[in-house]
């Protein structure tokens, strides 16, 4: 059974005060287990650029286990240097989704902004991860739906299924849509088990967020009684099928 964490960031955050390099998340993946990782900038990085080479220098060092995600705030001035390194990344580096971090970069997905980032995603053939729960209103699950609606063709995920405290949101509003999933990082065992009986396991997805809180995600889920088919789709065959990592 292959084990992909979803969510996991590289670079100095200046938004959350948050740091990890390359050697942690490489340990962390080995104490625990897990056999890929997709990891993006944190929203507050000084050079988003420059931690996406990093990215890219570590998934070539480690082939098959790194994958990167594109985090670019879209209220950049210059938005066709924006574009151009969205699709650096994806065409260039092999990147396999882009990141709209509502809270981090202050963007609401139903925004001129937050739709490029949609728009951009669609032209390029890759899934959106949107940060939902902490952050709100803008951080909202609802306020993905309408993009959901506008883009079926864009996968969507929902990161941290709302952060507890809009789970029920978060797991309502994937329901109304086939094209978004979840990922559950923070989020309560109870809350992870009703989005699996709800959404089917093929549309909810492990992923830890930092490298302290990776072994506390998987003890989530390895305490759960689940089938050994629900267990490979939640811990890895969700976030494979959706990020394309097979192709």
């Amino acid at each position: 059974m292959r084990v992909v964490d979803a969510h996991y960031h590289l670079g100095a955050c200046r938004v959350f005060g948050l740091q990890a390099d390359e050697d942690a998340i490489l340990a962390a993946m080995d104490r625990n287990g897990v056999d890929a990782a997709i990891v993006q900038p944190f929203p507050g990085v000084s050079d988003p650029a420059a931690v996406h080479d990093r990215i890219a220098a570590l998934a070539r060092a480690q082939p098959g286990r790194i994958h990167g995600m594109v985090s670019l705030n879209p209220h950049a001035p210059d938005r066709e240097g924006w574009v151009r390194e969205v699709e650096r990344c994806v065409r260039d580096l092999g990147f396999v989704a882009i990141k709209l971090h509502t809270i981090g970069h202050a963007v609401n997905p139903l925004s001129e902004d937050g739709g490029l980032v949609f728009e951009t995603a669609r032209r390029l053939g890759i899934a959106v991860m949107v940060h939902t729960g902490m952050g709100i209103p803008l951080a909202a699950p609802s306020l993905v739906g309408p993009r959901a609606k506008q883009y079926p063709e864009v996968p969507i995920v929902l990161a941290h299924m709302g952060f507890v405290i809009t789970a029920a949101e978060a797991v309502l509003t994937a329901a109304h849509y086939p094209n978004v999933s979840v990922e559950t990082s923070w989020s309560t065992v109870g809350d992870i088990g009703w989005a699996i009986q709800t959404l089917g396991a093929g549309r909810v997805m492990f992923g830890s967020d930092t490298a302290d809180n990776l072994p506390v995600e998987l003890a989530k889920y390895h305490s759960m009684a689940l089938s050994d088919e629900t267990r490979a789709a939640v811990l890895g065959g969700t976030a494979a099928r959706v990020f394309k990592l097979d192709d």
